[in-house]
């Protein structure tokens, strides 16, 4: 992983945008399908949200980089 912030922006952030449509979707049809993604979706930022959790490195990259862009 060249830059974790790079990752997260370029690769979770989209599946957290599909995750709150699918909820949202699902909330108003209630069709099997949109059920079905919204439970890969959660199952995808879950999993990197735990990876992200053993690998302190990665998370303090990302807490600096934070601390860094509120500083401005």
């Amino acid at each position: 992983m060249k830059s974790t912030y790079a990752y997260y922006v370029k690769i979770i952030k989209p599946i957290e945008k599909k995750y709150n449509r699918m909820c949202t979707l699902y909330q108003i049809f209630k069709l099997d399908c949109f059920l079905v993604k919204r439970n890969m979706y959660n199952k995808i930022i879950v999993n990197y949200y735990k990876m992200l959790l053993k690998d302190k490195k990665a998370l303090k990259e990302i807490e600096n980089y934070f601390e860094l862009f509120n500083s401005d």
